[in-house]
């Protein structure tokens, strides 16, 4: 069979990401209206508050800074402790101090609720307003996953055929649907459904940009990849693995002609400029505020400490959060936060990042028998659970790399890097309940769909001699 002309396969995918997005968003945005967080404030546990604290920074034209003793943004979660709602924001209330800018959280998030309080008074009615944000995010997020699953499905040259791409795309949304862990990220303020949105949009455009040729494509792929780490300041790890393995995807494209190969490096080449030229501006303003050659903040180093500690290794690699609270503690008694100055709460930041780059580096070389072990149980926590529909889906997977590997090696390649490359970054840092995983959710959905639908056309072809005799 011929592979099906390029714009009537797009076409045809354009369409299934309609179907897709129309049958997401009522399920998505019902889950959160739902819910009993609809209008509630960000949850207590986890970094929901810190977003929110810079997001109201931002709309009092602060930028990006955190005022923990302004009232009015200490009044919301004053309001929440004293409902009857049993909800506990002690910690959050806790903190104290003036207008300090922040190096620790990504922009895009905080930008996004900033720009939501200028429509809407910061309460009820904005809370929920986000949160519904956030399901549309998971829900056109799907929807690439299911137009990409139906394109490279299409562009099968032995077995795209109609009926096989349309029993993929069901099987994407079928697999969608029965994904609530996936829904319960919408009632979060956190980045999960806006990561994943931008990581499925940046495969698509890299796929597609690799398959023209196109430099502009390549700087629309940097584009989005800045946007991803704007959204989570993790996906700059993946750079150095991201650049080899873009660079190998346009080799496989190509003829392996030694200039054909040149133009594959010089794709990756304008990927990458483009990336740095758009994460420069962040970058020299986090060195500008601290005031010391730090482009991505002291989050990270400080962050880093929860995964190389005791406790992590005692829980299977998971992210510990004691190793930090310990440190801050200590340095904070030497702070009185009702006279501190924002340089001295800067300053207090950059410690933290060097004292926990020292204590980390410390750890490691005290424990460098272990550092195997627990750099296997990260990577099996972080594809937890290994039972029920979970099992299911990765058995399925697993089926859709076999059947890849026989009829299409490089889509194949497209489907496993993304989740290889952000597996081995799993391993060299920390596992977080699986939260790393959810950016590469349609990859992984997309091999179980190939899975489903290639047991289905076995089955078929087994079925014909039957029906003959």
């Amino acid at each position: 069979m011929q592979e099906p002309n390029h714009s009537k396969r797009f076409a045809n995918a354009l369409q299934w990401f309609v179907l897709a997005t129309l049958c997401f968003l009522p399920l998505h945005i019902s889950a959160v209206v739902l819910d009993d967080w609809f209008v509630l404030p960000p949850k207590p546990i986890g970094d929901g508050p810190d977003y929110e604290a810079i997001g109201y920074g931002l709309s009092q034209g602060h930028g990006w800074s955190t005022a923990f003793s302004d009232p009015q943004w200490r009044e919301v979660y004053e309001r929440a402790q004293a409902s009857n709602s049993g909800l506990d924001y002690s910690v959050q209330l806790a903190r104290r101090g003036p207008v300090v800018a922040d190096t620790n959280r990504p922009p895009l998030f905080p930008l996004m609720i900033s720009a939501v309080y200028q429509i809407a008074p910061r309460g009820p009615v904005a809370f929920g307003i986000i949160r519904i944000f956030l399901a549309c995010c998971l829900s056109v997020g799907c929807a690439i996953a299911v137009a990409w699953g139906v394109a490279l499905a299409k562009g099968m040259n032995r077995n795209g055929s109609t009926m096989f791409s349309t029993t993929v795309g069901f099987s994407l949304i079928a697999i969608v649907y029965s994904e609530r862990n996936l829904r319960n990220y919408t009632t979060d303020f956190l980045t999960e459904p806006l990561a994943l949105l931008l990581t499925h949009a940046f495969l698509l455009v890299a796929w597609l940009g690799v398959k023209k040729g196109s430099w502009r494509w390549a700087a629309a792929a940097g584009a989005l990849f800045a946007c991803m780490t704007f959204c989570r300041g993790v996906f700059v790890l993946w750079l150095p693995l991201l650049g080899g393995w873009l660079w190998y995807m346009n080799t496989l494209a190509i003829k392996p002609a030694n200039a054909q190969r040149l133009k594959s490096f010089r794709w990756v080449c304008v990927f990458l400029l483009v990336f740095v030229a758009f994460c420069s501006v962040w970058w020299i303003r986090n060195c500008y505020v601290l005031g010391s050659f730090h482009p991505l903040g002291t989050k990270g180093a400080t962050t880093l400490m929860g995964g190389y500690c005791d406790e992590s290794l005692q829980t299977g690699g998971e992210w510990q959060f004691a190793p930090e609270r310990e440190l801050r503690r200590r340095l904070e008694t030497k702070i009185d936060f009702d006279v501190a100055s924002a340089a001295d709460l800067s300053g207090l930041e950059l410690e933290m990042g060097k004292q926990a780059s020292a204590q980390t580096k410390a750890w490691i070389a005290s424990n460098s028998g272990q550092l195997p072990q627990l750099v296997l149980r990260r990577v099996v926590t972080e594809w937890n659970p290994y039972y029920g529909k979970a099992l299911i889906l990765k058995l399925m997977a697993l089926l859709g790399m076999i059947w890849l590997w026989r009829h299409d090696r490089i889509a194949l390649a497209w489907l496993c890097g993304p989740l290889v490359i952000n597996t081995i970054i799993v391993a060299l840092t920390y596992s977080v309940g699986g939260r790393f995983l959810v950016p590469t959710y349609g990859p992984l959905y997309i091999l179980a769909a190939f899975g489903g639908a290639g047991v289905i056309r076995l089955m078929q072809s087994h079925s014909r001699p039957t029906r003959q005799e």
